[in-house]
């Protein structure tokens, strides 16, 4: 069911000149030496699992089948909070049962999961409060090495995502509207919804809709920043097929005051 391709890919909120970083790839190198291990992202705003839910969405769609993913934003750390290994989009995601599968799971099926609790499969040191060194690296080098995901602990019986919450996490269409909301703000400012370009119907104009959030109102959707002037506000699928409010050349966040699960509405007339 899953095959692994030898990659490992790390997301954290532990910032880029964290030691715990080393640690992790430490830990995933010393159980498989012959793994690659990529680092996505360690600039996760610190715990916001949220965040993380939608960088985790970007990065299945970015790496190849096979990869294992390990994505540690877990502000719970040491409560009886679980830890997951999940099939999902042809590669396996290993973190925290705290949210941070919401967006990939309301995305994407999920083809099988576990909670990890087969110690065999942990590392041999054992904190309280470092569970991405001691138990998700190790085990993600496990599963490199052709480890099968069942063997590191016991099947999930339940979703792993409820109907409610994919509920939240998705746009909603309603006649001549589209209900969306935003979900992160990028390093350039881009601020990000969860309104994807196929929530768009085919028979609409995408240069007549209107867009309306933050108390402005933007009509049309370009196809790149350099359609309009500088210092002009846009509105854009980006890279990941997400519809982005963006200053050309600025920073739309910084000016508009971003703020995650504000409301985005669009209009077709």
């Amino acid at each position: 069911m899953f095959a692994p391709g030898g990659i490992i890919a790390l997301t954290t909120d532990f910032h880029g000149d964290s030691f715990y970083v080393a640690e992790m790839k430490v830990a995933a190198h010393m159980v498989a030496r012959e793994a690659m291990i990529v680092d996505v992202t360690h600039a996760v705003p610190p715990q916001d699992v949220r965040h993380a839910s939608w960088t985790m969405l970007r990065a299945i769609e970015s790496f190849p089948d096979g990869t294992v993913h390990v994505c540690v934003v877990d502000p719970g750390v040491g409560t009886d909070r679980k830890i997951v290994a999940a099939i999902i989009h042809g590669q396996v995601v290993i973190g925290p049962d705290n949210g941070l599968f919401d967006v990939v799971a309301s995305r994407y099926p999920v083809k099988a999961a576990v909670y990890l609790n087969n110690e065999v499969y942990f590392g041999p040191r054992r904190s309280s409060t470092f569970h991405g060194r001691d138990i998700m690296a190790p085990a993600a080098a496990h599963l490199v090495r052709g480890i099968p995901l069942e063997s590191l602990g016991e099947a999930l019986t339940m979703p792993l995502v409820s109907p409610v919450t994919t509920a939240n996490i998705l746009a909603t269409r309603d006649g001549q509207t589209i209900d969306g909301q935003f979900v992160y703000a990028d390093s350039f400012g881009n601020m990000v919804t969860n309104i994807f370009a196929e929530d768009i119907p085919e028979e609409w104009n995408l240069r007549s809709i209107r867009i309306d959030a933050l108390g402005q109102s933007v009509t049309g959707v370009v196809s790149t920043y350099g359609d309009r002037d500088p210092g002009s506000l846009v509105a854009l699928f980006g890279s990941t097929g997400q519809l982005e409010l963006a200053i050309v050349q600025g920073d739309a966040a910084h000016k508009y005051g971003f703020g995650a699960g504000g409301p985005v509405k669009i209009t077709h007339e």
